[in-house]
């Protein structure tokens, strides 16, 4: 029985001993906001004691572009696209809850209709009334959830390799995804965040990973680590996603813009066919060398077609006005 109980209790002090070790603590706050913010970063206070981070860049004449980043992804992953487009559109990025310099959400809230009310409020602070949306992957659903919801705030939607298309052919979640799903996961990822797990993930989502360069790689991981990010993952993948609204997806009324990448192994190419299919005059575009996040992969590619499309949407509004 002795013997037993101090094999036990061996075992803790080797588990506590390694939970030490292990332990990859949170971001200094201070320190995050002065490394990642830029000048064109402001923070804007939610009435419930956060502060949402978001950058107001670009052209501020013209049309206005409102970007929503993926699932544990940030407002940089828009960086290149900023560049490309910045001289001829107004940019604005937003780190949504529980991502990036934001930081969780005082109320817990982390489902569509709360991510388009944020979005909302950006808007209304920089003084825009409508703006096109375009969204990766989760960022994806929130742009076509807000076309739903709150289609006078949209002059068009781009859908970037969006979830929420409701068909049986899935995907694989990315090991970061896989391990935040298991109890294991839900146990120890807010205290247990190892940089490979970060570099893992990125790799599947990348068709070319020598894109992926190890100071990308570092913002990823530190960021996540901001303080309240890491629990916030595990809170965010517990929130329904109203997999029903799929079901609404034909009603919407503006334009619509799907780019892809053909490689994408989270959310296949069959998803961007059934969201082409559903969504009427919507406008399909794919990237042989692109995975889950064309807009870094293949940035020149996609800000050309997104250019050239708000150009055609742009004078088929004006037609009608003409002669």
């Amino acid at each position: 029985m002795k013997k037993t109980i101090r094999i036990i209790l061996l075992l803790l002090v080797v588990l506590v001993a390694a939970f030490f070790v292990l332990r990859t603590p949170d971001t200094d706050r201070t320190e995050m906001i002065a490394k990642y913010s830029n000048e064109a970063s402001r923070f804007l206070d939610d009435g419930h004691g956060g502060k949402i981070h978001y950058r107001d860049e670009g052209n501020k004449d013209g049309p206005p572009i409102l970007l929503i980043h993926g699932s544990n992804s940030l407002l940089q992953t828009w960086e290149p696209l900023v560049a490309l487009l910045g001289d001829k559109y107004r940019m604005i990025s937003l780190d949504l809850y529980g991502h990036g310099l934001t930081g969780p959400n005082p109320t817990g809230a982390y489902d569509a209709e709360t991510n388009i009310a944020t979005a909302v409020k950006i808007l209304d602070a920089v003084g825009v009334d409508k703006a096109y949306w375009v969204g990766n992957s989760r960022g994806g659903w929130i742009t076509w959830r807000a076309g739903l919801s709150v289609p006078d705030r949209t002059s068009g939607l781009v859908l970037i390799d969006a979830s929420g298309a409701q068909i049986g052919q899935t995907g694989t979640p990315y090991l970061g995804a896989r391990l935040a799903q298991s109890w294991i996961g839900q146990l120890l990822l807010p205290e247990i965040t190892p940089r490979f797990l970060v570099k893992s993930s990125l790799e599947e989502s990348f068709a070319q990973p020598e894109r992926l360069t190890e100071e990308m790689v570092d913002r990823y991981w530190e960021l996540l680590r901001f303080p309240g990010n890491r629990q916030a993952t595990l809170d965010r993948g517990k929130t329904p996603r109203e997999p029903e609204k799929w079901g609404e997806v034909g009603t919407l009324k503006m334009p619509v813009l799907i780019l892809w990448g053909e490689q994408d192994q989270v959310i296949p190419l069959a998803h961007a066919r059934a969201f082409a299919a559903a969504i009427p005059e919507s406008t399909l575009i794919t990237y042989a060398d692109a995975g889950h996040l064309p807009m870094e992969e293949t940035p020149e590619q996609v800000a050309r077609a997104i250019d050239n499309w708000i150009e055609n949407v742009a004078a088929e509004a004006a037609a009608p006005n003409q002669g």
